[in-house]
């Protein structure tokens, strides 16, 4: 099989404002909890000012095949004038991308667009709501931890098997309450877990911002039950990272023609 790039890195640079190529090389991998797996890249870093929750567009190599697509992950740490980034993805999914987090060569070089996405920390609110699958957990833990004191963090995260979950690591001084829901069998795409634990939680009255991120229709039906709790708009991050049964498209995002809300 051949194909090339989705879209050539040249157009896509001039078109992202903000946006730069870096040459990274895969310097480690190891695997975290369940099926999340931690790549260590390396490379000439500079001018990479990321965001909290901000993430890579990565040309992913074609299995068996000339040129690449493009999928995006979250980078889970980069210290300011850093050389190495570090970036968490969930292998559950078991697409391309999961096959080549998982097993892409030490040493290997892959190219990365960044920094991308528009959801990040408000540093305004007085608490934060993270709510989504394991895919969006490393997101959830990067603006978490970039929360200074005092500060609430609620994370609801659903997972299928609890020891997946990893909690976060914050600064003495922030609220934490960390609600790890199982999916006890239900499909990938059914919301009724997060929806119940959502419905679960008191949420403070001073002012807050929620993140969500997940399945596709997952994620529109959490934006829908926060609308019904007078919580839209600007307060609100949504993100869908996936969808099921549907690959992502070639600029590594779902399909989101029927994203109901």
């Amino acid at each position: 099989m051949s194909t090339t790039p989705p879209t050539d890195t040249s157009s896509l640079l001039g078109r992202l404002e903000g946006v730069a190529a870096y040459e990274l090389r895969l310097a480690a991998r190891r695997q975290l909890a369940g099926p999340m797996v931690e790549l260590v890249l390396d490379g000439d870093l500079a001018g990479l000012g990321a965001l909290p929750g901000n993430d890579l567009m990565l040309a992913v190599p074609v299995e068996g095949g000339d040129g690449s697509f493009r999928r995006r992950y979250t980078i889970r740490q980069h210290l300011p004038g850093s050389s190495t980034l570090r970036l968490w993805i969930d292998t559950s999914a078991g697409g391309p991308g999961s096959r080549w987090a998982a097993e892409a060569p030490i040493d290997s070089i892959i190219e990365a667009l960044g920094p991308r996405g528009k959801v990040s920390l408000d540093e305004m609110a007085d608490w934060h709501l993270f709510i989504g699958d394991l895919s969006f957990l490393p997101a959830s833990l990067a603006m978490a931890e970039a929360i200074e004191a005092p500060g609430q963090v609620i994370i609801i995260l659903e997972v299928d098997d609890p020891g997946d979950a990893i909690a976060p690591e914050l600064d003495e001084g922030i609220g934490v309450t960390f609600a790890v829901i199982e999916r006890a069998g239900r499909a990938l795409d059914d919301p009724a877990g997060l929806l119940a634990g959502l419905a679960a939680i008191e949420l403070p009255t001073d002012e807050g911002h929620v993140y969500v991120g997940g399945e596709l229709t997952v994620v529109a039906a959490l934006r829908a039950a926060l609308r019904t709790r007078g919580l839209e708009g600007q307060v609100v991050d949504a993100k869908p990272y996936w969808r099921l049964g549907v690959a992502n498209l070639a600029h590594g995002e779902p399909k989101k023609d029927d994203l109901a809300g």
